[in-house]
């Protein structure tokens, strides 16, 4: 399989393509700061140690014709290699292993940010990603530092990272980028190996939103909601369900009573949460798991 550099989906070469295309290289090291002070990211300057990562036009790995990628296409090449190859159909939902993501938190010294951010946690299957940028919205109107987590992209990946409503720029993206990948890939092992594309994202957001010290997160769910990477934050501010239907049948459920119970996965304890108004059998669950948690839920 070919991964778009640019879009991080999965593509079909020519067979013969794929029979010449030699297996993924990581990219070079680099040397990098994280300022303390977020304004200076922008100043920042990437020094390679290594040959820079080089490709031929047909995919192949001979000498002649090559061309240097730019460090961003890089930075694509490494987050692509995060993607897996297996489908949803191969996974149940027994979260995949979402202990790992406290261990990746860890790892990336990410308790204590996480710990002090205002989050605004949204999960649904229709109108989640139209909820969180409405609430960006008014929240950056009050006059709020925002930052805002969405997904899929459409074009470049850096479309899901946005800081008062502006795209995150190329030069911050891959400062906290290679920040993040280095220190995972130097840490993992075994048992703790590197966290897929979407749950890289994740961490990334938070990574992100904490150094850039915005007065409010809002995070959209990726998928489901008890075990979606977004679901680390352990005391949103307030969680939200937009409007739920039948999506990810194959992981969430075949019912609207089992991917509600997973989209109230997001709720916590002591912690607002609203929903829209919803069919009869989704709402009696989210009630249900609500209620378990704070009287005053839904």
């Amino acid at each position: 399989m070919n991964v778009s550099p640019t879009t991080g989906y999965l593509r079909s070469p020519p067979y013969q393509q794929c029979l010449q295309q030699p297996p993924h290289k990581p990219p070079p090291p680099y040397t990098y700061i994280i300022p303390n002070r977020p304004s200076q990211i922008s100043s920042l300057q990437f020094q390679q140690h290594s040959t820079p990562l080089t490709m031929s036009p047909d995919g192949g790995n001979e000498s002649m014709n090559q061309t240097t990628l730019s460090p961003y296409e890089e930075a694509m090449s490494a987050l692509s290699s995060l993607i897996t190859t297996r489908t949803r159909a191969e996974k149940s939902n027994t979260g995949d292993r979402f202990d790992l993501l406290y261990d990746y938190v860890k790892i990336l010294e990410l308790e204590e940010p996480i710990s002090k951010l205002k989050v605004i946690h949204v999960a649904g299957t229709k109108g989640k990603g139209s909820t969180c940028v409405f609430s960006e919205s008014i929240l950056r109107n009050c006059g709020f530092s925002t930052g805002l987590f969405t997904s899929p992209h459409l074009i470049d990946v850096r479309e899901r990272f946005r800081l008062n409503d502006t795209e995150i720029c190329q030069d911050k993206f891959l400062a906290y980028f290679w920040w993040c990948y280095n220190t995972l890939k130097e840490k993992v092992t075994d048992d703790i190996p590197m966290p897929t594309y979407f749950r890289f994202l994740a961490l990334l957001a938070f990574k992100i939103f904490s150094a850039e010290q915005v007065d409010v997160a809002i995070m959209e769910v990726g998928l489901g909601g008890r075990y979606d990477a977004t679901n680390v934050v352990k005391a949103p501010v307030v969680c939200g369900i937009s409007s739920l239907g039948y999506d990810h049948m194959e992981i969430l459920g075949n019912t609207l009573g089992q991917i509600a119970g997973e989209k109230a996965g997001i709720f916590k304890e002591g912690i607002p949460a609203f929903t829209v108004p919803q069919p009869e059998e989704a709402m009696c669950v989210l009630q249900q798991n609500g209620s378990k948690l704070n009287k005053n839920c839904l």
